[in-house]
């Protein structure tokens, strides 16, 4: 696992900060952390010693859709953002979280990679949206439902073989997806080098009850924040 667990007195959450240095910082909150509505998530950095003024959503419908702060609130589930005292986050529980920044600090994106969005490719647009070299982008991967709790029908199974081919292991009995290694392998792919992708090997559906899981808990599940940003 990358990163320890804390507890502060909104509940518990991953500091992400170290894998990105500079002047970016990333956290991702954990299953029964306070809130996730921008407005908290901004005292929240406050909290931490960021100097934030505004933290920007998407209305995520398990697209492949990439926009700016500008653009947002709007349906898609990527944010691109480049300004300082700003920062932008994605939701899921179960879905998986990607954080990109770059070495410089000139670009930063939140990405939601569900099902859907993973086989629109939508870290790839995310990556090509920063419009930074790929090469100087870090990736982090975070929780998400693993292949010990992701049993997919055959015919999910074969819209990923298709369009990944070659990336998937044998089906056998039981199909099953793993969203990081594949998202993983995108970033690759788009240019992003392997040694700069980071994964959080958490099962948000059976690891420890650290995370919020729909697939776990239905509609009860909460919703862990992902987000990435830009010191003043």
């Amino acid at each position: 696992m990358l990163s320890e667990v804390q507890r502060g007195p909104d509940g518990p959450y991953l500091d992400l900060s170290h894998l990105f240095g500079g002047d970016l910082f990333a956290y991702v909150t954990l299953k029964g952390f306070a809130g996730v509505d921008p407005e908290h998530l901004t005292r929240f950095l406050r909290g931490r010693g960021r100097s934030v003024c505004e933290v920007h959503r998407v209305v995520q419908v398990h697209s492949g859709r990439v926009v700016e702060p500008g653009e947002a609130p709007c349906d898609a589930d990527a944010l691109v953002g480049s300004a300082p005292g700003e920062a932008v986050r994605v939701v899921t529980a179960d879905c998986a979280p990607i954080l990109l920044g770059s070495a410089d600090a000139s670009c930063y994106a939140a990405v939601h990679a569900g099902w859907k969005g993973t086989l629109a490719r939508i870290v790839q647009n995310a990556v090509r949206a920063t419009a930074c070299d790929p090469a100087s982008l870090t990736a982090y991967i975070g929780p998400a439902v693993a292949p010990c709790c992701y049993g997919v029908d055959r015919e999910r199974y074969g819209l990923f073989e298709r369009e990944f081919p070659g990336w998937l292991p044998a089906a056998g009995e039981r199909p099953s997806l793993d969203l990081q290694a594949i998202n993983a392998a995108q970033l690759r792919e788009a240019g992003v080098a392997g040694s700069s992708i980071h994964l959080e090997e958490r099962c948000t559906s059976c690891g420890l009850g650290l995370c919020c899981s729909y697939r776990r808990d239905g509609e009860r599940a909460g919703r862990m924040a992902a987000l990435i940003g830009r010191t003043t």
